[in-house]
């Protein structure tokens, strides 16, 4: 188990479900700080958000999901990709898209981690879905047709 040491009490990160930063409650808009806080957030064992900079650890307290879709690309024959809020763009793996509670649209990262769609994010999506002859929502992708199912298929 690493040797780190625990500074949560004095840190006291929140992120919002639309993926701002805030410190003590002020939001923190500067980003060289955000860049450096992106790049140090991970989860651990048990799922819990946390920034590790060096020797030190600060469990973040996330309302959702701490990284949002902002926006998407690509087409139905070479795929889509999502831009994050922390600027970096991923492939989307349609196996890896759902609907959540309250009808938010979900992804899942390469690394594992849930990102939740924007709203205008999501709208952008859902314009290239269609609804098949059962009714299911689907997403059409380089010539294969992918369900949009209503929960994460990995069950969290």
């Amino acid at each position: 188990m690493e040797d780190l040491r625990d500074i949560t009490q004095s840190c006291r990160i929140h992120i919002d479900k639309d993926g701002r930063w805030f410190y003590e409650g002020s939001e923190i808009i500067h980003q060289y700080v955000l860049n450096i806080f992106y790049n140090a957030l991970e989860q651990d064992e048990y799922g819990r958000y946390r920034i590790v900079i060096g020797p030190e650890v600060c469990y973040v307290d996330v309302e959702d999901t701490p990284f949002v879709v902002s926006a998407i690309s690509g087409d139905t024959n070479h795929g889509y990709y999502i831009t994050l809020n922390n600027s970096k763009i991923y492939k989307l793996d349609p196996l890896q898209l759902w609907i959540g509670d309250s009808n938010v649209l979900y992804a899942r990262l390469p690394n594992g981690m849930k990102v939740r769609f924007s709203r205008p994010a999501y709208y952008d999506l859902a314009l290239k879905m269609e609804e098949d002859e059962t009714g299911d929502i689907v997403l059409k992708v380089s010539g294969q047709t992918y369900k949009i199912y209503s929960v994460d298929r990995r069950g969290e």
